[in-house]
């Protein structure tokens, strides 16, 4: 493993993890409409190629400034490609961004349907966190995964993550939930844990030697942790 400068340029037994370039445009427009990553797609909706590359451009614009919670852009983070060793290809991508409402880095990764069950996708993620963990001097990084990706699920273990709670992510932060009846919140999670993609599994996995075991949502309340 190895870092260049600010760039991310990570080397393991089979892969290159790296920053996305404008050269990546066609592989990543081709990679958002593959069938196996258009069941839990990285950009939603019809995306176009000219979208791709405004994206990638913003990518680059916001790199040197790291992960930034940002009220004027919520949707910050970054996408890292997944390359072959041996050919350079792109066959998938690593996910970053940071949460605004748990303080959390959250990462997930999206391989072309060619290049699923090779195990490219834990190398990938192994590699990835255990780098972002460090770079970002972070105590542990999170990763999501719906009830409907058991492979996904199998990727989180493989690469290091421990579950940490089946529930509704974000959703319990939703306006339907900040009411003061606590069982007009509970009637809304009963209905949403029936509903596909609303609920899923979510991952920790710390630091190597890390003191922290566990932690609380609010324990560390810190809005420049991501600076």
């Amino acid at each position: 493993m190895m870092n260049k400068g600010d760039e991310m340029y990570i080397e393991t037994k089979r892969l290159i993890l790296r920053d996305l370039i404008e050269q990546d445009t066609e592989a990543l427009f081709e990679m958002k409409n593959d069938e196996q990553v258009m069941k839990h797609p990285f950009f939603q909706g019809d995306v176009s190629i000219d979208f791709i590359k405004i994206m990638l451009a913003f990518f680059q614009s916001v790199k040197d400034k790291g992960l930034i919670i940002d009220d004027q852009h919520p949707e910050r983070g970054n996408l890292f490609a997944i390359c072959l060793k041996y050919s350079g290809d792109v066959i998938g991508v690593i996910s970053v961004h940071p949460s605004k409402i748990s303080y959390e880095v959250h990462m997930g990764w999206y391989m072309k349907s060619l290049y699923t069950k090779m195990g490219y996708a834990s190398e990938a993620g192994a590699a990835a966190s255990d780098y972002l963990l460090e770079a970002l001097s972070l105590e542990y990084i999170t990763a999501s995964v719906a009830l409907d990706n058991p492979a996904s699920f199998r990727t989180a273990q493989k690469s290091g993550f421990r579950l940490f709670e089946k529930g509704a992510g974000d959703y319990y932060h939703d306006n339907v939930c900040n009411v003061e009846d606590f069982n007009v919140v509970g009637e809304s999670f009963t209905k949403k844990q029936n509903e596909i993609g609303s609920y899923g599994y979510h991952f920790r996995k710390f630091k190597k030697n890390s003191k922290t075991k566990s932690q609380f949502y609010d324990d560390t309340v810190d809005e420049g942790r991501f600076s």
